[in-house]
């Protein structure tokens, strides 16, 4: 029904009567963490109701037509009489004949367009200007975009932003988290790489001549990270978080070359007798006691 679009038709008990205005509508938009960094023109095509050109509002084909409702006598709320145990209560309601619109149309003098509901669904594109910096969750109202209908007030249609996630930056407020590959030979020799920013540009990094890269350490890049909201001329920082690769497997004359290297961290071999030994194995997430009685929680 489309009068179920309004967000109220009139006030209640016998106060003046208010003028309806349509439920505002939210609509979700995706976008890229490139999107925001950039600034981007996004479209999001809606329906919403909007008044028919071929009977203007009046949802009769016959301009002349009688549509004023019996039930109301046309004005769209009636009074109704309820008894109750210590006499009687009288009420002002929204006629049901007529929805309170104080008019009701034969099936004859329906408009063919609209079928008498005065209104009918059109689709709009509408344009989404993204902020640079712009966060997430945040929300654009395009004013009396929502449903019209006659002698209603459109409501607003608010578009509010959801930003996808990213596989290699995450974003902290202005700042951003680059997650970075490197190996141990990376790490102990130096390291610098290349690579592509949000807006598409390459950039490369270098570290301090013999600076050694330690795992769980970040470094920053000043001004690397997100444009600021409504400030997008000043930027955040780029945090470099490091992920190592280890080799899967070295081999005897490799892990020689390794001790030469490192000739402080020579595994001492344990030649005390202990009764408990255990053989390290690689995990199964399966074989977890998650619950405090064994096995698994919910299980």
């Amino acid at each position: 029904d489309i009068f179920d679009l309004l967000m109220n038709r009139g006030g209640g008990g016998g106060g003046k009567k208010q003028k309806a205005k349509s439920k505002s509508l939210l609509y979700p938009l995706k976008v890229t963490l490139e999107d925001v960094y950039c600034g981007n023109s996004k479209f999001i095509d809606i329906s919403r109701y909007r008044i028919c050109d071929g009977c203007k509002g009046s949802g009769s084909k016959d301009p002349n037509a009688e549509t004023k409702c019996s039930g109301c006598k046309g004005n769209g709320r009636k009074t109704i009489i309820q008894r109750i145990p210590m006499g009687m209560v009288q009420q002002v309601v929204d006629c049901t004949d007529c929805n309170g619109t104080g008019t009701k149309i034969s099936e004859k003098d329906k408009c063919k367009i609209c079928k008498g509901s005065k209104a009918v669904q059109k689709s709009k594109a509408l344009e989404v200007s993204l902020d640079k910096g712009v966060n997430d969750g945040k929300r654009y109202t395009f004013e009396g975009e929502s449903d019209e209908v006659p002698d209603v007030t459109p409501g607003d249609v608010i578009v509010e932003i959801t930003i996808e996630k990213h596989p290699l930056f995450t974003r902290k407020g202005a700042d951003l988290v680059y997650k970075q590959k490197i190996t141990m030979l990376q790490a102990l020799t130096g390291f610098e790489c290349v690579f592509t920013h949000l807006d598409k540009r390459q950039v490369h990094l270098t570290m301090k001549k013999g600076e050694i890269i330690a795992p769980g350490v970040l470094k920053t890049c000043t001004d690397l990270g997100m444009p600021f909201f409504e400030s997008p001329f000043r930027f955040g920082n780029l945090y470099l978080d490091f992920q190592f690769v280890f080799p899967k497997t070295i081999n005897d004359q490799q892990k020689e070359a390794l001790y030469k290297i490192f000739p402080n961290e020579v595994p001492r071999k344990i030649t005390e007798k202990i009764e408990e030994r255990y053989t390290l194995t690689d995990f199964k997430e399966n074989e977890q006691n998650t619950h405090h009685s064994g096995g698994k929680t919910g299980q």
